[in-house]
């Protein structure tokens, strides 16, 4: 393999894994909304409560 290859590998790799440590992080550190405001059990809007799967008729 040539110079310019490994870096380029190399560049590569640190972007995939630094992405998908970034994306650990934030998860970790905002997880899933469980402070919702006043109201929003019966907002009304397609699928109700956006903790629950939306359900349609068929």
């Amino acid at each position: 393999m040539s110079g310019a290859a490994i870096i380029l590998m190399v560049i590569s790799i640190v972007v995939l894994w630094g992405g998908l440590a970034a994306s650990i992080v934030a998860i970790v550190r905002r997880p899933d909304r469980t402070d919702w405001p006043e109201g929003w059990e019966d907002d009304g809007g397609p699928g109700g409560r956006p903790d629950k799967p939306v359900e349609h008729d068929t």
